[in-house]
């Protein structure tokens, strides 16, 4: 209960910041994961909060200046893998924040809540947890348990192509 309080006092303080932050259009989608342990990697466009209590995540900018820079709090050791690229350790209470532009991440932890709103997809595996107690929903659907093997996610609606007329 108290981190369901938490995660609620963070998302309302981030709230504003990350509504005025993203271009949101027609077609975002949305991810949330709610005490949950294994793996959620994606490729997003769009942004991404949350935070976990062990674990790593890596993170990958591709385009420089595309968005905000990720922010990333309260890790215990950072190893640059790529010039691109950066991989986060910790545990605690890791927070993160990639807000606006396109973005590859891997988080692999133990007590994880991520929220999710733009377009890409995203792989959910709580394998290897045989106390899974983690949910998901994405898109607005309803919540469900993590998945035991790894699936595959698509954010957002793909929005009707309009031909010109002939």
């Amino acid at each position: 209960m108290r981190r369901l309080v938490l995660v609620i006092g963070v998302v309302a303080l981030t709230l504003p910041a990350v509504a005025g932050a993203l271009k949101g259009g027609p077609g975002d989608g949305t991810l949330v994961v709610d005490s949950a342990n294994g793996l959620v990697s994606m490729t997003v466009r769009g942004g991404i909060i949350g935070r976990f209590d062990q674990g790593t995540i890596e993170v990958t900018n591709p385009i420089e200046g595309d968005g905000l820079p990720p922010v990333v709090k309260g890790y215990q050791s950072k190893v640059v893998l790529g010039p691109k690229k950066t991989q986060y350790v910790g545990q605690g209470d890791v927070r993160f924040r990639l807000i606006g532009g396109l973005y590859h991440v891997r988080i692999t932890a133990i007590g994880m809540d991520v929220s999710v709103v733009g377009k890409g997809s995203v792989l959910l595996d709580g394998s290897g947890f045989a106390d899974q107690t983690g949910r998901f929903s994405v898109n607005g659907g309803t919540f469900q348990a993590m998945p035991h093997s790894a699936t595959r996610f698509i954010l957002g609606v793909p929005q009707p192509v309009t031909l010109p007329p002939k």
